[in-house]
């Protein structure tokens, strides 16, 4: 008698609660109680990118819906759908899809699992791929917990619901190659950065830090992948022991701020895993201050190009 009750209170709630989603991307509607809540980080950690990421929450007593929604950092044409259908093993899987919406300015394609695993925490039960009109591609992944399983259809068919409410907000990812003056963090100087074509800059910082992060779009099939990091502060970490790597394979040298500088370089290729970083002492920014630069990808020549990108940046006042 419970479960039937809140099953029907879950069919007639209304979606009145409209929320953003990555930033101003997009919108849907939601249950008025429903509150879009950062995930937590460490203290140590710097706060998840507001234009990465949005995490939305959903809770009627012990039952919790989560969303949360992802950049991809990939862009499509007018064949989204067809890329979407190779990739789909939905008949191995028993995964089912649709087409919710074909507007101009949003397309979107619901994906359900057939099968759930209740035995996790985070139950995953819905998955939403929306391509905006620019052409770049956001995820919405739901989730439900172990309370709610019992009710699982009833919280699918919600989801799909308010995945049907989906309306375009007003910032758009900016592809175009372009020069980008950013501040940095706790000095009186700025990074002046020479952006290529379908990269994005992604700022974070904490208490004592600051991290910038390139990322490239990609064709929604194109399995490459870059990451330029470049950490400012006095307590940086190298990333090649997180990689997998113990020594370097050589030494190779970028020229950064006017400076001839010799950096770690990894290669693993088996695994198609590449990494040059180094950290620099930058008393020309600030005392004390150093600058790590990481760049990584499963393609060896790649890592020429973000080499080009950092040898592009100038400091100014």
């Amino acid at each position: 008698m419970v479960i039937s009750s809140c099953a029907q209170e879950l069919k007639s709630l209304e979606l009145s609660n409209k929320l953003s989603i990555l930033n101003d991307r997009a919108y849907f509607n939601f249950p008025d109680s429903a509150k879009n809540m950062a995930r937590p980080v460490g203290i140590m950690s710097a706060d998840h990118n507001i234009n990465k990421e949005t995490r939305v929450l959903f809770d009627v007593g012990p039952k919790r819906l989560v969303f949360f929604a992802q950049e991809l950092y990939r862009f499509s044409g007018d064949n989204f759908l067809e890329q979407i259908l190779a990739e789909d093993n939905g008949e191995e899987q028993g995964i089912t899809g649709k087409v919710l919406s074909k507007e101009t300015s949003l397309f979107s394609y619901l994906s359900v699992p057939g099968d759930f695993d209740s035995t996790l925490n985070a139950i995953f039960v819905s998955s939403l791929l929306v391509k905006t009109k620019d052409g770049s591609i956001f995820r919405v992944d739901a989730y439900i917990n172990p309370a709610a399983y019992s009710l699982r259809n009833e919280y699918i068919s919600l989801v799909e619901r308010i995945f049907t409410t989906l309306s375009p907000g007003k910032r758009k990812n900016l592809r175009e190659a372009r020069t980008e003056k950013l501040k940095i963090f706790g000095t009186k100087k700025s990074f002046v950065f020479e952006v290529p074509e379908n990269y994005s800059i992604a700022v974070d910082q904490k208490y004592d830090f600051q991290v910038f992060k390139f990322i490239k779009y990609r064709d929604y099939e194109d399995t490459s992948w870059v990451s330029l990091t470049i950490y400012v502060g006095s307590h940086p970490s190298m990333f090649h022991k997180e990689y997998g790597f113990e020594s370097a394979t050589e030494m190779q040298t970028l020229d950064f701020l006017g400076k001839e500088v010799k950096c770690l370089y990894f290669a693993n290729k088996e695994k198609n895993l590449y990494l040059k970083e180094q950290q620099i002492p930058s008393d020309n920014i600030k005392n004390g201050l150093i600058v790590h630069i990481a760049m990584s990808s499963n393609r060896k020549e790649l890592i020429d190009e973000l080499g080009g990108i950092a040898t592009r940046i100038k400091l100014e006042q």
